[in-house]
């Protein structure tokens, strides 16, 4: 189960969590890099680059084999991420019944664009060119473990209203 992110990465966590991987563990220099990644990525949040540096150092190869490796999966993340989480599904169902609407409603109204944290760090937005499975409810959005359909580019900033409020009241996310 991963952590909320942190703004900060422990460089010396780092280091002990690169102690106990070695080759033994996994026989594939690029299977072994990926397994130090998600290690990383899962006790953290994210990946910065001088915990990559420090990936690169302990497994011996180059830190740019490890930043590819990095920015190539969408499951790893380069930056922390805000307080709040939300996927914008972009499925097929999604996409005709609007969603790029809603994701151009978070560029223009919010300042955020996909992969990208408002600057209050309230909130984080990824796109998903994949289904969430609740077509029947397009266009939807999963803020943070829950689903909202029939969105609208009104409904959307309703939503997004809430959650600061909840967020700056103290409320959970």
């Amino acid at each position: 189960m991963s952590h909320p992110s942190s703004q900060t990465i422990d460089l010396d966590v780092v280091r002990e969590m690169m102690s106990h991987i070695t080759y033994a563990d996994h026989q594939e220099g690029q299977e072994l890099i990926l397994f130090a990644l998600q290690e990383i990525n899962e006790h953290f949040g994210w990946v910065s680059l001088e915990a990559a540096e420090i990936v690169a150092d302990h497994l011996g190869t180059t830190v740019n084999r490890v930043y590819a490796l990095l920015t190539f999966y969408a499951d790893f993340r380069t930056a922390p991420r805000g307080d709040n989480f939300m996927l914008v599904c972009h499925g097929m169902s999604c996409y005709v019944a609007g969603s790029m609407r809603l994701v151009q409603s978070l560029r223009d109204r919010h300042g955020v664009s996909d992969g990208e944290t408002t600057a209050d760090g309230a909130l984080t937005i990824q796109v998903v060119d994949g289904c969430l499975g609740i077509c029947d409810r397009a266009p939807l959005v999963k803020l943070n473990q829950e689903f909202h359909g029939e969105l609208t580019v009104e409904t959307l900033n309703d939503l997004i209203g809430r959650l600061r409020l909840a967020t700056s009241s103290g409320g959970a996310r």
